[in-house]
C-alpha cells in the first residue's frame, strides 16, 4: 500500500509543489540551504569529468552558498545554480528536478524531506509504453530473437 501511496501521480505533484514552496521561501528570505536529491535526475552543463562525477552515487548532497546562491533560478519543475567541483572548481551548471530532492537542509537539519517516488514525465510515458508493448504475447515473441 506504501509503494501504491509514494508512486502516486498527485502524491508526486504534491510533494514537488511543496518542495517549490519551501525552497522560494528560503531564497526570498536568503536563507543559505543544502539539497540531497536522487543523481538520476541531475543534469550538468557542462558534463562533469569522470573522476568529478556524482552520478556514480545515488544521492548528493548539494551547499548552496555564497554565489552559488545567488546563482539560484528557481522554476515550476526543476532548480538550477552554478556551481564549482573539485579542487579546480569545475565549472557546470546544474539542474535538478524539484521531484528528485529528497530533502532541504538548514545548518545541517532537515526541514523538508520528500519520500515520493519521483518520475520524469517522458519517463513515464516511456514505462507505459513498454508495459502495453510487452501485454502483446505476439511481442513477447520478438524479444525472444
Amino acid at each position: 500500500m506504501l509503494e501504491i501511496i509514494l508512486k502516486n501521480q498527485d502524491f508526486i505533484n504534491l510533494m514537488q509543489k511543496n518542495c517549490y514552496e519551501v525552497l522560494q521561501n528560503l531564497i526570498q528570505n536568503n536563507i543559505e540551504f543544502s539539497i540531497v536529491a536522487n543523481t538520476q535526475f541531475i543534469d550538468f552543463n557542462p558534463i562533469l569529468p569522470p573522476e568529478l562525477d556524482v552520478k556514480k552515487n545515488p544521492y548528493v548532497l548539494f551547499a548552496l552558498g555564497g554565489y552559488t546562491f545567488s546563482s539560484i533560478e528557481l522554476e515550476k519543475d526543476y532548480i538550477q545554480f552554478h556551481a564549482g567541483f573539485g579542487p579546480d572548481d569545475f565549472d557546470s551548471y546544474v539542474k535538478v528536478d524539484l521531484g528528485a530532492i529528497t530533502q532541504i537542509q538548514v545548518e545541517n537539519s532537515a526541514i523538508f524531506v520528500n519520500f515520493s517516488l519521483y518520475q520524469r514525465k517522458n519517463e513515464e510515458k516511456l514505462q507505459k509504453s513498454k508495459n502495453v508493448f510487452l501485454k502483446n504475447p505476439k511481442n513477447l515473441d520478438l524479444l525472444k530473437k
